[in-house]
């Protein structure tokens, strides 16, 4: 693996496994976003592997997009970037898991959240706390709202409050929480439920499951970037909350 890398790809059998590899929190930068891309593009159309893994080799799944890359002069290419990545995990041929230890914040839950399963340690936190820096998620409305429902999909990025693995399992949110030890073997399970299958209608009943989501992809994505790049980015508490989170401070919003 080149030392730059921030991701890796392995394939075993007939599991492909995608690892995220920013320490300490995955951090998703352009740069990132970009490996993670390329990963994904270079195993084509019709993947050998039976189920892709998106994992980390971190603390954390994702703890969001790299706060520094949200200033006006770069938030464009990146949120463009991470985009291309999200739909392209979310039509992704092959079942998908997220494995997620550690916190899955910001544009992390949302990737979690592109995934067909998420299996998550006891310990793991899942939350979409961008209003509490003063700019919004992109993609929880669209991800979220079908698998926890309107009012705690509005609940949580409205407050930024997170929740622990028990409760992201109660609501939906996780597929199952399984303990540290026993996360390969829970995986190996669910992979297992695959086999024996024909791949060609796998890889249709999966596309047929994602018509609605696939279909609201491009729309949403062209409204929120409008909204973000031209109206989120033109108020002045969005410069002021990122500097405050830099800076490690309260934010002194001017509600405009």
């Amino acid at each position: 693996m080149n030392d730059s890398a921030m991701a890796s790809l392995n394939v075993a059998g007939d599991q492909i496994r995608l690892t995220l590899r920013r320490p300490p929190l995955n951090f998703l930068n352009l740069d990132m976003l970009r490996q993670i891309q390329e990963l994904l593009e270079s195993l084509g159309e019709s993947p050998r592997g039976r189920i892709l893994v998106i994992d980390s080799d971190c603390a954390a799944f994702s703890a969001g997009l790299e706060v520094t890359e949200l200033a006006k002069e770069a938030v464009f290419l990146l949120l463009d970037q991470y985009h291309s990545v999200a739909r392209s995990l979310a039509a992704f041929p092959r079942p998908t898991v997220a494995l997620v230890r550690g916190v899955a914040l910001g544009a992390g839950n949302e990737l979690a959240a592109c995934c067909d399963f998420v299996l998550a340690s006891p310990q793991a936190t899942f939350g979409q706390p961008e209003i509490k820096v003063g700019i919004m998620p992109s993609l929880a409305p669209l991800l979220l709202a079908p698998r926890i429902g309107l009012q705690r999909m509005l609940h949580m990025v409205l407050t930024g409050s997170p929740v622990d693995a028990a409760e992201a399992a109660r609501i939906g949110l996780v597929y199952r929480t399984v303990a540290e030890n026993a996360m390969d073997s829970a995986l190996e399970e669910v992979s297992n439920s695959f086999r024996g299958l024909s791949l060609s209608v796998l890889e249709l009943t999966l596309r047929a499951a994602r018509v609605a989501r696939i279909r609201e992809f491009d729309d949403h994505l062209r409204e929120v970037q409008s909204l973000y790049l031209n109206e989120l980015m033109d108020l002045e508490d969005p410069a002021e909350g990122i500097k405050a989170f830099l800076e490690k401070r309260p934010p002194r919003w001017k509600h405009r």
